[in-house]
């Protein structure tokens, strides 16, 4: 689902707080196929609140990536936070088609939505009968400030760009569990679709996943019940903590501490003195964000436990953390790689392909939308 959709083959752009991510794909028969790949660090300041602030700064940085990536494509997916957005479940008479859908939302939104609606973009999707309702259909409703979605299509048109689609943050990564449960679900009866994504059997349907997307300052939940992201809960924590730690126990500058945690030019007793207790406070964040699910109204209408969890983001490329988290949860834990089943271009750096793929799982949801 996405706040604006034409659809057309369209590079993934992801712009986090701390880079712009960039993915182009293909697709012939059951398999995808990097075309291009980037990835551009931003300097502290260029994105504030969760939205770009030095609009001049961030285009550079996209046309340095669109530069480095040899991708021609100039419609681009991106999308707004998950925070950002406000989504409900409204439901409406069954008869009722796409068109008065569309002319009744407006009035419907009014009732759900806190700010006027001249400041704000809406989008719905047909969510299927009622199951509280009879004779009723759910229509999920999906509005987000305007600025929010103004300012990322500016920007873009400022590097040369052009945002085609408007998406968000949980539904690009619903796109790509999609990919994703390749691995989750490897020997145990998926089958791939025509498009070369995986369709879950009835009982994988069920399945809970826990997909934590570990960004520089922000860790943000998703649990998923199938491919459908049912929770979502954003906690201050990320990889900069590592960079802090490094800082402080080295006395290196901050930049430098992230040169070194990067390169893993680091002294003999960083595994014992600082990424050990980083792993354990990590482990101990991610817990603690699985307990504000427990304690939600959606567990408590399923009492499902969770079956797997998933690590994406920057934060999830420190070695052995997916070995702590499944320590301490006692639930099996893996690296999220959207990339495990495709093949890539001559172009494509396979290096940072294999090595980052954890970073792309955003950009890699808003490309796969040129095959939806």
């Amino acid at each position: 689902m996405a706040l604006f959709n034409k659809r057309d083959r369209v590079l993934g752009i992801d712009i986090s707080a701390s880079s712009v991510k960039l993915v182009e794909l293909s697709h012939g028969g059951q398999r995808f196929k990097v075309e291009a790949l980037a990835i551009e660090p931003l300097p502290e300041g260029i994105i504030e609140d969760r939205n770009p602030s030095d609009l001049d700064a961030l285009a550079d940085a996209i046309k340095r990536a669109l530069k480095m990536s040899g991708s021609h494509l100039r419609k681009v997916a991106v999308a707004v936070p998950t925070s950002s957005v406000i989504t409900r479940i409204i439901p409406m008479p069954a008869e009722f088609g796409e068109d008065e859908i569309a002319a009744n939302i407006q009035i419907d939104a009014s009732q759900y939505i806190p700010f006027p609606l001249e400041e704000i973009y809406l989008d719905f999707q047909v969510q299927g009968a009622s199951k509280a309702s009879t004779g009723s259909q759910d229509v999920m409703l999906v509005a987000s400030r305007q600025e929010n979605v103004d300012l990322r299509r500016d920007v873009l048109k400022d590097a040369g760009l052009k945002a085609t689609v408007v998406d968000v943050e949980a539904y690009a990564l619903e796109n790509t569990f999609q990919l994703l449960a390749q691995e989750l679900f490897k020997d145990k009866g998926d089958k791939q679709s025509p498009n070369g994504k995986v369709s879950l059997t009835k009982q994988q349907d069920e399945n809970l996943t826990a997909l934590f997307d570990i960004g520089a300052k922000v860790t943000t939940l998703y649990v998923l019940r199938g491919d459908r992201v049912i929770f979502t809960r954003e906690q201050m924590f990320g990889g900069e903590q590592l960079t802090t730690m490094i800082a402080e126990t080295y006395e290196l500058p901050k930049e430098r501490a992230e040169q070194a945690k990067r390169s893993g030019e680091l002294p003999e007793d960083y595994p014992a003195t600082v990424l050990a207790p980083f792993m354990e406070f990590a482990a101990e964040q991610i817990s603690q964000a699985l307990q504000f699910y427990f304690s939600s109204d959606h567990y408590h209408s399923s009492r499902n436990s969770i079956d797997s969890v998933i690590l994406l983001g920057g934060g999830a490329l420190v070695t052995g953390l997916d070995k702590a988290v499944t320590n301490r949860l006692d639930i099996p834990t893996i690296l999220g790689n959207p990339f495990a089943s495709m093949g890539s271009a001559p172009r494509v750096n396979r290096r940072t392909l294999l090595r980052d793929a954890p970073l792309f799982a955003v950009a890699c949801g808003l490309a796969l939308r040129s095959f939806d």
